[in-house]
Formats: C-alpha cells, structure tokens, sequence
C-alpha cells in the first residue's frame, strides 16, 4: 500500500552525479549522496540535477523561523504538536 501522509514531505532517493560541481551540504540527504559517492570511487561528485534541491531554500527558511516556533510551542503546548514534527522532517533539534 502506497499511501502519502499530509503534511510529511517526501525526499527522492540520493541523485548524486558523478562529475565536478556544487555540493548542498544542509540537505538531508547529503550523508547518503556522499556514501553512494564513495562507495562508488568517484574522485568528486555534484548536486546539481538533483531534485532534492527545492529543499535547500525550504530547510534554509525552517531554520530560520526555528526559534520562533520554540518560542510558540513554549507558549501555547498545543501548538508543540505541530511544531516538532515539521522540525524532525528536516533533522532540525527540537
């Protein structure tokens, strides 16, 4: 069964290239393109096709409005419900 949960944003397998080029470090995918890498003995590797790349700005915005939602889930407890979940999608410390 192949149900999508609302609200849970879905990664692509790791699309790493093999060639020279721009590595998104913040992505969360970025240990397992580096592992495919090297297990694949590519000297170098790039993100630059990868459709995880929408990501970047998304997880760049979560991280910015972080300290906010701790602030409101410190504020309002029902609001901690929505507040870690979205934390955790992106491998950000709640």
């Amino acid at each position: 069964m192949n149900e999508k949960k609302e609200g849970v944003v879905q990664l692509h397998s790791p699309q790493p290239v093999n060639r020279k080029g721009i590595k998104y470090i913040d992505c969360p995918l970025y240990g397992d393109c580096l592992m495919r890498a090297a297990k694949s003995y590519w000297e170098t590797w790039s993100c630059d096709h990868c459709t995880n790349l929408k990501l970047k700005a998304v997880l760049r915005k979560v991280r910015c409005i972080e300290p906010y939602y701790q602030l409101m889930a410190e504020i309002y407890p029902e609001f901690k419900k929505k507040y870690e979940p979205a934390m955790t999608i992106f491998n950000v410390e709640v």
